[in-house]
């Protein structure tokens, strides 16, 4: 396993990419929210162009929810009522179509919206040669 430390936003897919190639016969899966992953999504090109078969997880909440908590926090410290947060942390609209947006750089993927097609996703995810991304819909999945 493999983390970073520290408040820096986006560092899974790429650090995916590195993993993979330093790791190439190992299964690598980088893992990112949807706000992280806007800061390096590029990286998903960068594995199809250089056959990095690194695999990718959009956790897909529709917010930056890390800044969310950060502000929370600074709020809480600086004596400031909680309040709504900014709109900037909000990315439910326009919606973010990230298995579009990882076959139009050349890589398959799939969406999860429903916890029973979780088995099928990962073994298409795993079964798939090269990069592939799976965008977990962590807004609406109901996990029983």
């Amino acid at each position: 396993n493999f983390i970073t430390r520290g408040g820096s936003l986006g560092v899974g897919f790429p650090g995916a990419v590195g993993l993979k190639i330093a790791n190439p016969d190992k299964t690598v899966i980088g893992f990112s929210g949807d706000g992280g992953s806007m800061y390096t999504f590029q990286a998903l090109w960068t594995a199809v162009r250089y056959d990095v078969g690194a695999k990718f997880v959009v956790c897909h909440n529709k917010k930056y929810e890390l800044l969310n908590v950060n502000i929370d926090q600074y709020w809480k410290d600086a004596g400031i009522p909680a309040h709504q947060h900014p709109t900037a942390f909000d990315l439910a609209a326009p919606g973010i179509d990230f298995v579009g947006l990882a076959k139009a750089f050349g890589a398959n993927g799939c969406r999860l919206e429903k916890v029973e097609d979780a088995a099928e996703c990962a073994e298409a995810m795993l079964s798939t040669p090269g990069p592939f991304l799976v965008d977990v819909n962590t807004t609406d999945l109901i996990w029983r």
